[in-house]
């Protein structure tokens, strides 16, 4: 089942994500740089910086959670582990658009180069949805911060559509998409998805004075 206050500080979080990667790849402001884009360096690429603006995706629900009766391990999770994960699936996707793609090309009887049916991108993004969605979902049971109430399906149901979500958004996003369309089409519809199933997936702390609840 959905638990309504953490859907609606996630998805203020997913908000609030939105409005900073657009205001920082609009605006140049929060370390992002007109040459960001062709930076290729660990430290300060484009992965790494999205990754650091992930923090504004978990931010509410963390404030909140000060409120409750605190679990450390769900801050943890929110604003270190999911941004990390959220760096791991772009550089997958920048892999694979890269090199990834290139790897086994297909060719045709006279020793030609096929063109793929499914563009590399599509592909990248199916790849880093899936592995943004499963690496979560595997954290989150690791850290036993799983709700009782939450079974195999919703956790099927979630991986399923924020893997298809990551090649539907790659698909609509075209070849040369502005911030707002990687904003609107992309980042934020994913994330909200992911929003409403960590809602159902992610334990709720009780309100404090009163016992937390285990499986």
């Amino acid at each position: 089942m959905i638990n309504r206050m953490s859907f609606a500080m996630l998805a203020l979080g997913a908000l609030l994500f939105a409005a900073v990667f657009y205001a920082a790849t609009t605006y140049n402001i929060l370390g992002w740089t007109a040459e960001s884009t062709g930076d290729e360096s660990v430290w300060l690429g484009p992965p790494f910086k999205v990754a650091l603006y992930t923090i504004a995706f978990g931010l509410p629900y963390a404030l909140y959670e000060l409120t409750r009766r605190t679990n450390v391990l769900a801050i943890l999770f929110l604003i270190i582990l999911v941004p990390a994960v959220h760096y791991g699936a772009i550089s997958l996707f920048l892999w694979w658009i890269g090199e990834g793609a290139a790897l086994a090309p297909a060719i045709d009887e006279m020793g030609q180069e096929i063109a793929p049916t499914v563009s590399p991108a599509v592909i990248g993004g199916l790849l880093a949805g899936f592995a943004g969605a499963a690496v979560s979902f595997f954290l989150l049971v690791l850290l036993r911060l799983r709700a009782p109430t939450a079974g195999p399906i919703v956790f099927l149901a979630g991986l399923l559509l924020l893997t298809a979500w990551g090649g539907a958004g790659l698909w609509l996003l075209g070849e040369t998409p502005e911030a707002k369309d990687v904003v609107l089409k992309l980042f934020l519809p994913w994330q909200l998805i992911f929003a409403f199933f960590l809602s159902a997936l992610l334990r709720a702390s009780p309100p404090r004075g009163t016992a937390a609840t285990t499986d």
